[in-house]
């Protein structure tokens, strides 16, 4: 039976100094970008919102939003009950430095905020060729 694929969101946060956030996953064991799978009746905004507020304590409004990209990245997992991978929805997005990111349970145990040329020094397992196109579509590679 072909498993679909999971709708999700990425936020893919930058500084005032063009660097991107990413974060080490204890769960997940490598580095990913903010992202999640959609709920029902929620638009990619809103699961976006939700995401970043579950997972780091931070939240975002739409005036913060620099781009929110049509075009899609996907990955496979290597395994899932319920799905064969992620179709991720990318909306680009200036930080807010008043607003201190906290990670939350084991969704992220630290943050680095890096150049973009430099996410292919870790470790982001089966998504780091939808992570580079993510970040070629953002126009930051």
């Amino acid at each position: 039976m072909n498993k679909p694929l999971r709708k999700a969101v990425m936020g893919v946060l930058v500084n005032q100094e063009q660097h991107i956030l990413i974060g080490y996953s204890p769960r997940d064991k490598s580095y990913k970008f903010p992202q999640g799978g959609l709920e029902k009746n929620e638009n990619y905004i809103q699961g976006l919102q939700r995401e970043l507020l579950e997972e780091l304590n931070y939240t975002f409004e739409t005036k913060d939003i620099l781009e929110f990209f049509e075009e899609k990245v996907v990955y496979i997992y290597p395994e899932n009950e319920f799905y064969s991978g992620q179709e991720l929805r990318i909306v680009k997005i200036i930080y807010n430095p008043e607003i201190q990111l906290q990670p939350q349970d084991d969704e992220f145990e630290s943050l680095f905020w890096i150049q973009p040329s430099e996410l292919k020094k870790f470790d982001t397992d089966y998504r780091a060729e939808a992570y580079n196109q993510a970040l070629k579509i953002c126009k930051l590679l």
